[in-house]
């Protein structure tokens, strides 16, 4: 399962757009990845994501409220105010056809001006990367940068590491004014260590299912006995991972798949695991990681099922006079 939000990072136009002009971020030196080795997250500069939002958020505006407008105009003329000539309807509409229309539109043509003449000072660096999964060594890095003061040099960031075996997936659970909200998280089994990988990748979710999705992608991506995903991101660097590099030998699957796929197949190919995700029910599944190891915070229903960590546990414990067992894992077969 890969969710959609993953395969759309990279669709296949921008695939054969990198491959004709060539890839910029990598120009200038951007620290995130998406490889064979690793996926490493990291921000542009301010300055670069405010160009990059005035952009899109301009065009969005601007398309989506140019038809509201025009139907809303084409009423007033016909049905509303049929006495009114539409050049005076067009006069009274002149505000709002500025502030829906004409200022997201200027928005958009700035930034789109700005990116084309500066694209060096648009694109720039932020301070850094905030997380890594390496599926080469298996590691789980995370950088934690503290707030830099004016005239002062930036302290190194500290930095964390433990093995990806040593994390579970969890789905956090909010709430706004529109409804549910689902993010996922990894989570270290012994110490206090979140890794919001779901926020930077995924984004929040109306349902849990994408999230799931999520959980087995990055579980594939991490198992190097298995191949890459075949999402388009990684189709460049299939052939520099063995594993990979055989199953496709195997299975011939063309080295260009996604690039020379058009554009109205690859929406299909997006609906169509749009539809497989929301058929999966994960929810049924058992947690067999319950099984093996003790978590500092388990759910009432892992507590009536494997007693592990349950009051009656803790009670038998005292009476005895056992102390308790360390958190441990135990390796599964």
């Amino acid at each position: 399962m890969i969710p959609p939000l993953v395969m759309e990072r990279m669709p296949s136009k921008a695939l054969r757009h990198i491959e004709k002009d060539g890839n910029l971020l990598r120009a200038r030196g951007f620290q995130g990845e998406f490889n064979h080795e690793c996926i490493r997250f990291a921000r542009l500069a301010w300055r670069s994501r405010v160009i990059n939002m005035l952009e899109v958020g301009g065009k969005m505006v601007a398309v989506i409220l140019t038809p509201f407008i025009l139907i809303t105009y084409l009423m007033f003329v016909y049905l509303l105010a049929p006495a009114e000539t539409w050049f005076s309807v067009l006069q009274g509409f002149l505000p709002a056809i500025f502030w829906a229309i004409g200022f997201p539109a200027s928005a958009w043509l700035c930034a789109r001006v700005i990116f084309k003449l500066f694209p060096g000072w648009c694109v720039k660096n932020g301070k850094g990367p905030e997380w890594e999964l390496n599926r080469r060594t298996g590691m789980v890095t995370q950088w934690h940068y503290s707030r830099k003061l004016p005239f002062r040099k930036q302290i190194a960031p500290q930095i964390i590491q433990a093995p990806f075996y040593e994390f579970d997936g969890w789905v956090l659970a909010g709430a706004d004014r529109f409804g549910p909200r689902f993010d996922f998280v990894l989570c270290h089994r012994y110490q206090k260590l979140i890794v919001r990988i779901g926020d930077d990748l995924l984004s929040w979710h109306r349902f849990p299912d994408m999230c799931y999705a999520f959980w087995d992608f990055i579980q594939n991506y991490m198992d190097v006995t298995r191949p890459l995903p075949d999402i388009p991101a990684l189709e460049a660097y299939r052939h520099l991972d063995p594993v990979t590099a055989d199953h496709d030998r195997r299975n011939k699957r063309s080295a260009r798949y996604w690039r020379d796929m058009d554009d109205r197949t690859f929406d299909q190919k997006v609906r169509q695991m749009f539809s497989d995700i929301k058929r999966i029910n994960i929810e049924k599944r058992p947690n067999l990681m319950a099984k093996k190891v003790r978590y500092a915070h388990m759910t009432p229903e892992d507590m009536l099922a494997y007693g592990r960590g349950s009051r009656q546990s803790r009670q038998r414990r005292a009476k005895s006079g056992l102390k308790k067992e360390p958190i441990r894992s135990v390796p599964s077969d």
